[in-house]
């Protein structure tokens, strides 16, 4: 019993990835970026000298491939190509997807406080369009849930305890948005998504919430001209124009996100708290 355990003790020592290694895998996936964005970026030019719309198909598979070959480079590291795609009560998901939209709301104001200079906004503006919808919306909930979660959260949580492994899986995935508005923004989602996976066990519910996250993002494209979107803008309060009346939905969304919390936390295993 004694070596059993000790081999058990041994072997959540040397889960992969460590912290370091889970910097070093960030490092992979800007690396992979680099190198596919290249020969794929080629064609994207020319196409674009000829006027051609090609709907954001080269920037999904630059995107997709990224990922592929970073979660690829995990799994051979982590001898494992087991992921925690376990189901989950399905009631957990509509109350996911109504505190998703209540944070993102009470998240909005600290997000668009953060200076963003001129010259980075013109990138950004170039950067994220209609045609990265696809990208943005429908695989990163996906591929940044496997690789994020499913892998670097997963070895944290075998190597550290809770909190330690909420918290830097939270800051990784921050980190890989690069864009310091995304950055403080991935940080505080991450955390999130990082407690519903360490409570639930789960990709799930995670993908759900980052699905909900990116869409409410993506509704700037098809609310203003895409020459006038101000992108780090705090959107729901333009729309809604009066600061009383806004003021008013963040205590709203105070209440729901609560509310939200409390019966998740009732729904899903107790676990020692984060």
């Amino acid at each position: 019993m004694e070596s059993s355990l000790t081999s058990t003790e041994s072997n959540s020592r040397n889960a992969y990835p460590s912290i370091t290694q889970g910097w070093i895998l960030l490092a992979v996936l800007i690396g992979w970026q680099l190198v596919l964005s290249i020969p794929i970026g080629i064609p994207m030019f020319f196409a674009n000298r000829q006027g051609i719309n090609l709907y954001g198909l080269p920037e999904l598979l630059v995107y997709v491939l990224t990922f592929w070959f970073t979660i690829r480079f995990a799994q051979r590291r982590r001898a494992t190509t087991a992921l925690a795609f376990a189901p989950v009560n399905p009631v957990i998901f509509p109350i996911v997807a109504v505190g998703t939209v209540a944070l993102a709301t009470l998240t909005e104001p600290l997000v668009s406080a953060i200076p963003t200079p001129e010259w980075l906004e013109e990138i950004m503006k170039q950067m994220f369009t209609k045609s990265l919808i696809i990208s943005a919306v429908l695989a990163a909930p996906l591929l940044e849930e496997i690789l994020l979660r499913g892998i670097v959260l997963d070895g944290f949580l075998k190597r550290y305890n809770p909190t330690k492994a909420v918290v830097w899986s939270a800051v990784l995935f921050g980190a890989m948005h690069l864009i310091p508005v995304q950055v403080v923004n991935g940080f505080l989602l991450g955390l999130v998504l990082g407690w519903l996976y360490y409570r639930t066990g789960s990709l799930w519910p995670g993908i759900c919430l980052h699905f909900v996250n990116n869409a409410l993002s993506s509704l700037g494209f098809f609310i203003f001209d895409t020459d006038d979107l101000d992108m780090g803008a705090n959107t729901t309060r333009a729309l809604i124009g009066n600061d009383t009346t806004y003021a008013g939905l963040l205590v709203l969304c105070v209440i729901v996100a609560t509310g939200c919390y409390f019966l998740l936390n009732r729904l899903m295993p107790k676990r020692e708290e984060v």
